[in-house]
């Protein structure tokens, strides 16, 4: 099969199958009983657009604004869940910190995880297997068109049925605001604009860099105080402006570890692989928890210890895989 075949292939399934299944939203047994076509339009073609827009604008640091862009427009303009108190995944979350119409602890802690775990991630993994297509574009126009039209589709099918029909129960008291939601695809545009303005843009640092341990480290606390720290601060009554100021500071620091380590000269494939390893991990962890019930929105017939169990299996061929290719190549 040829190797542009298999990206596209991957880059359709590996998004939601890490974004969706791995994380315990959607387990195994409904993800490919009924959810896998949603779901590989929404995850799967906007992440492969992502990448498309990576190679043909030659992006380094700046394509981390479509990636913030999509979870913005998966969340907020197609969930909704940014704004809608009624959402059933936010618990402890809903109305927390709502200001100006908008749950920010949890809109920014959801931003942060699909913007990682949901494209970020899955097109590093990719692009590792295959380096030399690295700034290779893998669509042609009409595979663009049929790719976008495959993900708007989506996003209007799901705005259709849960807010504006209310079919879904968790929408049926829920207000759609127009004026917020255009806001919303304003801030969308703008990300897409910088996105091209800084396309050229490059940063090297030379600064010390951290062990490839440190980096794998960092990688499952990232993904830890990413998704526990809001619930924990919800759950301890502290006060939701407190939250997201704690989380601002937070994603700061996410970005100087960025600038000063994750695009620094001396970074190689074994920090980024311990990187992706340590974010993953953590998802790992969690799936015996998903299958015996010990965590939220359980689904014990779900097979989650299994998926915990193919994922490392996966990913630590992986990881060796993309190591041993490079060792060869020195």
């Amino acid at each position: 099969m040829n190797p542009k075949l298999k990206m596209i292939i991957l880059l359709l399934f590996l998004p939601p199958l890490l974004g969706e299944v791995l994380s315990g939203s959607d387990p195994p047994v409904l993800f490919f009983t009924g959810g896998i076509f949603f779901l590989v339009l929404l995850y799967g073609c906007g992440t492969l657009l992502i990448r498309e827009a990576k190679a043909r604008w030659n992006l380094q640091w700046s394509v981390i604004f479509l990636a913030v862009a999509y979870g913005i427009i998966e969340e907020g303009t197609m969930m909704q869940s940014f704004f809608n108190v009624g959402h059933v995944d936010l618990g402890v979350l809903s109305g927390y910190g709502m200001y100006l119409g908008v749950q920010w602890p949890w809109s920014i802690a959801l931003t942060v995880y699909h913007a990682t775990v949901s494209t970020l991630i899955p097109i590093c993994i990719v692009e590792y297997m295959w380096p030399e297509y690295k700034n290779v574009p893998l669509l042609k126009k009409r595979g663009i068109i049929l790719c976008f039209t495959g993900y708007i589709s989506v996003i209007a099918f799901q705005l259709l049925v849960a807010v504006l029909l209310k079919e879904i129960p968790a929408y049926r008291d829920y207000d759609f605001s127009s004026f917020i939601n255009v806001v919303t695809l304003l801030v969308v545009g703008i990300l897409i604009l910088l996105t091209y303005i800084y396309r050229e843009s490059r940063i090297t640092t030379k600064t010390r860099v951290l062990s490839p341990f440190f980096f794998g480290f960092l990688g499952f606390w990232i993904m830890a105080i990413n998704l526990l720290l809001p619930n924990i601060l919800a759950e301890n009554h502290v006060p939701g402006m407190t939250t997201v100021v704690i989380q601002v500071i937070w994603v700061f620091l996410l970005i100087l570890f960025g600038f000063y380590q994750i695009y620094n000269k001396k970074t190689t494939k074994k920090h980024m692989t311990a990187l992706i390893f340590g974010c993953l991990f953590f998802f790992i962890l969690l799936t015996p928890l998903h299958e015996f019930g010990m965590a939220e929105n359980p689904d014990p017939t779900g097979g989650m210890f299994l998926t915990g169990v193919v994922a490392l299996v996966l990913l630590v061929i992986w990881r060796r895989s993309v190591l041993t290719r490079e060792e060869k190549q020195v």
